[in-house]
């Protein structure tokens, strides 16, 4: 009875919290746009000066302040690039006054051109959110995003203070916030969290996505109780166009771009527009945007790759060399088709409503080359730290071609209601993404008995060689495998959310408080169907696939396969190949799974506006409950048969995360904020490292029992994290902006791969045994510096140029089991930095940029030597991106992609030792818009 009185009184006092300055007074609203009225201004500032209460345009323009008092007040709109503007306002004990603003109308045609045109339009926008943001966030806008010659929204994003990407191909397709690896981090596409197509991870690799569709993004950075708590780096927000951004548009786009490396020529098509429609007599009422685009690019690169440089016995003492090397040479074909349409609905003066999708289809079509150099460590003819030579050594040669396509469909059906003091949203929204790999096709072929050799150790591209004129001969090589896999992995999210608000004064301090709910039901499939032939009728080799001539810069490469002599062969041939049956199975069956996760989260939290000083904070709960399937492989020479046996693995697990968060917002003077924030975030394991799976092979050789394992781990806990934020922003006038920022984050239960052979348990007895477990510790701590500025108060024509700059400095350790040293968190590069100059007037617009990352420590090959740990070189990217306005709405335009031919360094915990290099070439592109 006790209890129940103390919860009365506790609900009584929430309720008596919530409705402190409840009484209904006026309302104000309006809409702020362009000196046209046609374009809104997003994250524009209105304040009523005499309250000191303030609100910031929306996504339309639109702003409302509820529970006005009645009297004359003054409204004041103020956004980057332009002057305030202070309009008089008089609002009534009831009913809504309305006030439209239009910024830059008082002034030249100039400053209105300014706000909407160009680099210095897009500086304004991003500037003028970020400004009034209650956490801290990092956006880039549309124009922003499209000044640079990026491929896709992955690259967009490298551009930010503290992103970086991590690269497939020289292009980049995972974002790494603030050396976070990307699968501690989350993404969402309007509003909606987008699964991962590929099978082993939660990351979401974003060259998936057409930057053409792309109305802005937003990186958090710290985070709110209503937001995902699944974000130990940040969130990443895409939003998609639609028509309360850019009104009633049409915009095309007709490109070409030359890659160098190949020779080749690859078209860009992409079509975009946004329709304002009238309902019932009234203006507006209904906007819908679609845009669509598509892009087919044919480039490639060279590599050569070393497997590791192990100690190696020669002539004159021990040496560290190479025991497999391979050459490689790929040849692409990537197709990205991506569409966009949403709906935007003014039911009323109270309900909006909303539908938005965006759909993308990404094709990677290659063919891969390789050479692989197996020397003979036991028949050294020549070996030094510069090079070795060996005989009765053997090269594989290797002809891989695969088309692997990856989807992700976003949708969300949304509403948001204004009932008196009360904005509630509601959310269902569903998202889908998958990689599907259908019969990629591969063979092996070995040649034998070789003289072979390598030579400039040391240097980034080392020469693998075959002193034997065997090498030449095609029917050298004969045939030892054909594999055919299909291969396909999906992921599914469903998703509903509600969130209620309510405007409020706590005393004389404006604010609000929030809470909502969110459910998320999500499943991963991974199905794998391999067909392994190693058994021939024949002796072939490779002078039955036909030949062709592999242009490649790091040495001679010998004979080859035709491009689509495997394919013919395999079509005509398949009845005299013998399957390996064992091998087939195991392969299909052991990367198998299935995955249910169902989240279901609730929050609550206030705002309240202190004088200058803004705090908001609160908690969320999260629990999560996961349903997981996959299968145990057992192979035992020892005490079974051998053959391969099976049996199905499950695992069902709950678990609830308590995540507060705080943020402070102090506005020390009109032009410089102070921000603070707290939070503590998670990041679920991954699907590949959590599954209920078991590989273990227990295998004789020469009377002795090799013992191996590789083993899931269902019972893998949550990563946690507590994160620090400490920033300062100053708006000095004009389009000019300048920030420095510090953070810090400690993190446990950190996912770790161990080897637990020898350890009390089932694997006491193993060789090895390799899993992921909890209990690894990390800090990571970092500054930030940001510089915009327009250097508009200079004499014509000196008064176009721009310039945007930024850096990050980081610091990071983590723990690792069997090691006493400390290593970086993988990913993390010391130093980031992005520069970029710009130029606009008189038609022309110019852009030179410079991107930036230090070297970073990627993966651990061996968790007990760290030699062999992996690490990737920094690497500088310099590209050029220039147009020039031909008429009013047309505006022709050429890029230069990675001019300086930066090239993709890998190496073993010493640069001396590579472990792959490779050259993709310069990448130039000449196109056409029209904008109406």
């Amino acid at each position: 009875m006790g209890n129940m009185r103390r919860n009365r009184v506790g609900w009584a006092l929430c309720l008596a919290a919530v409705g402190i300055g409840a009484a209904q007074a006026g309302e104000l609203a309006g809409r702020v746009s362009d000196a046209r009225g046609e374009l809104p201004m997003e994250g524009a500032r209105l304040r009523l000066v005499e309250l000191n209460r303030e609100t910031v345009a929306a996504r339309d323009g639109g702003y409302r302040f509820l529970d006005v008092p009645a009297g004359s007040w003054t409204l004041r709109a103020e956004y980057i690039g332009a002057p305030a503007v202070d309009t008089p306002v008089t609002v009534g004990e009831q009913g809504e006054v309305r006030a439209d603003l239009r910024l830059g109308a008082a002034e030249s045609v100039r400053l209105a051109d300014v706000l909407v045109v160009g680099q210095a339009a897009a500086q304004s926008a991003a500037l003028s959110q970020q400004r009034a943001a209650s956490s801290i966030k990092t956006i880039a806008s549309s124009d922003a995003i499209g000044k640079f010659p990026d491929q896709n929204a992955a690259e967009s994003l490298q551009r930010l203070p503290g992103l970086s990407v991590a690269r497939d191909q020289g292009e980049g397709r995972f974002v790494i916030i603030r050396g976070i690896d990307p699968a501690l981090s989350s993404t969402t596409i309007n509003g909606m969290r987008v699964p991962g197509p590929e099978a082993d991870s939660r990351q979401v690799n974003l060259d998936v996505l057409a930057s053409d569709l792309l109305e802005s993004v937003e990186v958090s950075k710290s985070m709110t109780p209503d937001m995902d708590g699944d974000a130990v780096g940040g969130n990443i927000e895409i939003r998609s166009t639609t028509a309360l951004d850019r009104g009633n548009s049409l915009s095309a786009r007709v490109e070409g771009s030359y890659n160098d490396q190949v020779g080749e020529t690859s078209p860009r098509l992409a079509l975009s527009g946004t329709r304002l429609f009238d309902v019932g007599g009234e203006r507006g009422k209904l906007g819908m945007a679609g845009a669509l685009s598509w892009y087919k690019r044919d480039f490639g690169s060279d590599n050569v790759e070393a497997a590791g440089w192990p100690e190696i016995e020669g002539p004159e003492g021990d040496v560290r060399g190479l025991e497999e090397a391979e050459q490689r040479d790929y040849r692409i074909t990537r197709e990205r088709l991506s569409a966009a349409l949403n709906f935007d609905y003014a039911a009323s003066p109270a309900l909006d409503l909303y539908w938005r999708t965006l759909y993308s289809d990404f094709s990677d079509d290659e063919v891969q080359t390789t050479n692989l150099f197996a020397y003979n460590t036991d028949e050294v003819v020549e070996l030094g730290d510069s090079g070795g030579l060996f005989d009765d050594s053997e090269v594989e040669k290797l002809t891989e071609a695969r088309k692997e396509t990856q989807r992700i469909l976003s949708t969300v059906l949304g509403a948001e209601q204004r009932l008196g003091l009360w904005t509630v949203d509601y959310r269902l929204g569903y998202s889908t993404a998958e990689e599907d790999t259908p019969d990629a096709l591969g063979a092996t072929f070995v040649g034998e008995g070789m003289r072979l050799g390598y030579s400039g150790a040391g240097s980034r591209t080392p020469r693998l060689f075959a002193d034997d004129a065997a090498f030449a001969d095609p029917a050298t090589f004969g045939l030892d495998e054909i594999a055919l896999e299909s291969s396909r992995t999906k992921e599914r999210e469903t998703a509903l959310g509600l969130d209620l608000k309510r405007a409020l004064r706590f005393g004389e301090a404006p604010g609000f408080v929030k809470f909502g709910a969110k459910l998320r039901m999500r499943d991963k499939t991974g199905n794998v169907d391999a067909q392994v032939y190693d058994g021939f009728a024949e002796d072939f080799t490779l002078a039955d696939f036909g030949s062709q001539r592999v242009e490649y810069p790091f040495g001679a490469w010998g004979p080859a396969a035709s491009r689509g002599g495997v394919r013919r062969f395999f079509d005509e041939r398949r009845a005299d190949l013998e399957l390996d049956e064992d091998g087939s199975t195991i392969d299909s069956r052991i990367e198998d799974y299935r995955m249910d996760e169902d989240i279901l989260a609730g929050y609550a939290m206030a705002s309240a506006d202190i004088g200058r000083l803004r705090i908001a904070g609160g908690l969320r709960v999260e629990r999560t409950d996961t349903s997981s399937r996959g299968t145990r492989l057992l192979v035992d020479e020892e005490a079974g048969s051998g053959d391969p046996e099976f049996s199905a693995l499950s695992r069902d697990r709950t678990y609830t995360d308590l995540l507060p968060s705080l943020n402070f917002r102090w506005e020390l003077s009109d032009r410089t904020i102070l921000r603070a924030a707290w939070s503590q975030t998670i990041a679920r394991p991954g699907f590949e490292a959590s599954s209920p799976r078991q590989s273990i092979e227990i295998t004789e050789d020469d009377g002795e029992f090799e013992r191996e394992a590789e083993l899931g781990n269902p019972d893998l806990d949550p990563l946690r994290s507590q994160n620090f934020d400490l920033a300062i922003e100053f708006y000095p006038g004009g389009v000019s902006a300048l920030s420095a920022g510090l953070f810090y984050k400690r993190i446990r239960d950190f996912f770790v791969l161990a080897d637990i052979a020898g350890e009390p348990g089932d694997f006491e007895d193993f060789d090895e045994a390799i899993t992921t477990l909890n209990g690894g510790k990390a800090r990571l701590i970092g500054l930030e510096l940001a510089a915009t500025h327009r250097f508009s108060r200079l004499p014509s024509p000196f008064d176009g140029f721009l310039v945007s700059a930024n850096a990050t400095f980081t610091d990071s350790e983590a723990e690792l089991p069997q090691r006493s040293e400390k290593v970086p968190l993988p990913r993390q590069s010391d130093t980031l930095w992005n520069l970029a100059l710009g130029y606009e007037k008189y038609g022309f617009d110019l852009r030179l940029s410079a991107t930036y990352r230090d070297d970073y420590f990627d993966e651990v090959d061996e968790l007990d030597d760290p030699e062999t740990d992996r690490y990737v070189s920094d690497h500088l990217q310099i590209d050029f991106s220039g147009s020039y306005r031909v008429a009013t709405n047309y505006e022709v335009y050429f890029n230069a992609v990675n001019l300086n031919d930066e090239p993709f360094h890998a190496y073993f915990k010493e640069r001396r030792y590579l472990s792959q290099y490779e050259e993709y070439g310069p990448t130039f592109e000449l196109g056409l818009k029209a904008s109406f």
